[in-house]
C-alpha cells in the first residue's frame, strides 16, 4: 500500500522469528516516535507505516550525503491465517517489536509483501 508523499518509502530492516510464544517481529526504524507511528491489523495482514524526521541542523545545510533524513516506512507481513488481539508491541530508540500470540491449531506461515 503506497501513499503520496515527499519523503522515500523505505521497507525497514526486519526480524521475524517464531517463538514458543508466537512471531516475534522487530522493524529497524531509526528517528521513529510513538507519535510517528501506525500498526494496523486488516485480516491476515499487518500493516506498518511509520515517519522518521531527522531535520538537517541549518549551520549544515551543505550536505554531501545523507542517510538519516526524513523517510517513511512502510512493512506489510501477510501471515497464513487472521490475526486477532492482543498483540504486544513496544517501540525503543527506533526499533519495533511486536509480539503476534500463536493462534488455535499451532505455527502459521509468515510472508513480507
Amino acid at each position: 500500500m503506497s501513499k503520496q508523499t515527499l519523503y522515500p518509502q523505505v521497507r525497514p530492516a526486519t526480524d521475524i522469528m517464531d517463538t514458543e510464544d508466537g512471531i516475534r517481529i522487530r522493524a529497524n526504524m531509526p528517528g521513529v516516535t510513538e507519535n510517528d507511528l501506525q500498526c494496523s491489523l486488516r485480516g491476515n495482514t499487518l500493516h506498518i507505516t511509520a515517519s522518521s524526521r531527522c531535520p538537517v541542523p541549518h549551520e549544515e545545510r551543505d550536505v554531501i550525503a545523507l542517510e538519516f533524513g526524513n523517510v517513511e516506512f512502510c512493512l506489510d507481513i501477510a501471515m497464513g491465517a487472521a490475526l486477532s488481539a492482543p498483540v504486544e508491541a513496544t517501540l525503543d530508540k527506533g526499533v519495533l517489536s511486536i509480539l503476534l500470540p500463536h493462534q488455535a491449531g499451532g505455527q502459521v506461515p509468515v510472508t513480507l509483501l
